[in-house]
């Protein structure tokens, strides 16, 4: 896929950046695109750092968003290199099990924990640890990371890998550092330093960003770097919305599409001439897909069943605070474009999206479960008090 012109210079600068080049003389096997089919099926190479198979994943708007990705793969009985990094790090596990083995630099003590198709995790910051196949199958899974912003602020990736110093306010080596716990059902957000599951982890209700949607946000080992799961029904689709560039979506069960288009041709694109600029593109299980900055997108699921996805970010409001010094502000992606958000009502959406979503549906022999009512004006779920974390 061509690289969009409006993105080519966030391409070239993060080429030109201190973490481009240091992946370039990494050697890795690199994809630049707009999203990655299916990350379960991509092709690997040896990374030597890492000591298994890799490919690094710039998708263009994780590069504007100074996000980092790779997919990895470790062999049965096979086991990674000792790793330690001042970047946070979430990982995914997409199939195998296994065990991760974790400690301070310096201290005797070590802590494994178990983990297996479906569990999340995050290596405290500047610990070392190893990750283990202990299954008879390979181990696949996705690293998603602030090293961007990191090495691009040090401007040294030595430094970067071979700092001592321990962050104990972040790992104090306690033993049940990495056991569950549940999440806050009330508030809709989990502080946790271990998803045993995201895919059949509880989600809550949360209406205002889809009709029938659940979701669950989470942090772990007191990262910036956080996310959300979520879950919405056959037959439905979410609300257009826009944030800042950053955010990587996987999807986890179902199928279907994701329109993005930048916000300069508004809250009724093909109504008013600039459908050309709607970007159209298929998701299923292991899709990867990130919007760039203050484009809108929306999930559509055309499959038979509830459609789940995860999604990787940053959580919290000020960032790594390798940028400028701004107010912590609240985020608008629950609130009505009407009212200063960046969420468009279903009322208020291109009737042409819905028109083609029916076709969509029809296409594939699933019936239309969006309520009719959703477009009738006045029916918008407003949600009056919403956090940071949204």
């Amino acid at each position: 896929m061509a690289v969009d012109p409006r993105l080519q210079g966030v391409v070239d600068t993060f080429e030109r950046s201190t973490y481009g080049k240091w992946q370039e003389e990494e050697g890795v096997r690199t994809i630049h695109d707009f999203a990655i089919e299916d990350v379960r099926k991509v092709e690997l190479a040896p990374w030597p750092r890492l000591g298994v198979n890799a490919t690094f994943l710039n998708l263009y708007a994780m590069m504007e968003g100074a996000k980092g990705m790779f997919v990895a793969e470790i062999p049965p009985g096979g086991a990674t290199e000792q790793q330690r990094h001042l970047y946070e790090q979430v990982v995914l596990i997409l199939d195998g099990t296994g065990t991760t083995e974790i400690w301070q630099g310096g201290d005797a003590k070590h802590h494994v924990f178990e983990w297996h198709q479906g569990s999340a995790f995050s290596p405290p910051l500047n610990t070392c640890y190893k990750m283990y196949n202990l299954g008879r199958e390979p181990v696949r899974f996705l690293a998603v990371n602030t090293a961007p912003q990191i090495m691009n602020g040090f401007r040294s990736a030595e430094l970067v890998f071979n700092s001592p110093f321990a962050f104990r306010d972040r790992f104090d080596g306690r033993d049940n550092y990495f056991t569950n716990t549940p999440p806050n059902m009330e508030t809709s957000f989990w502080i946790t330093n271990f998803i045993p599951d995201f895919m059949s982890a509880e989600l809550a209700p949360g209406e205002f960003k889809g009709s029938g949607n659940f979701r669950m946000a989470y942090r772990m080992a007191g990262n910036v770097l956080g996310g959300h799961m979520a879950q919405w029904p056959a037959g439905r689709y979410h609300k257009a919305h826009y944030h800042p560039a950053g955010p990587v979506l996987m999807g986890l069960r179902s199928e279907g599409y994701v329109l993005l288009w930048p916000k300069e041709a508004g809250t009724r694109p093909y109504e008013d001439g600039r459908g050309d600029e709607v970007v159209d593109f298929k998701w299923g299980v292991g899709s990867l897909y990130a919007p760039p900055t203050d484009w809108f997108h929306q999930h559509f699921n055309t499959g038979p069943e509830p459609a789940r996805h995860i999604a990787v970010r940053e959580a919290g409001g000020g960032g790594t605070g390798f940028g400028p010094v701004v107010p912590r502000t609240r985020l608008t992606v629950t609130l009505d474009v009407k009212l200063g958000g960046a969420l468009i009502e279903y009322e208020d959406e291109d009737p042409e999206i819905r028109r083609r979503y029916e076709e969509a549906l029809k296409a594939a022999g699933v019936p239309n479960e969006m309520p009719p009512d959703l477009y009738e004006p006045g029916s918008a779920i407003r949600r009056p008090e919403f956090n940071v974390e949204d």
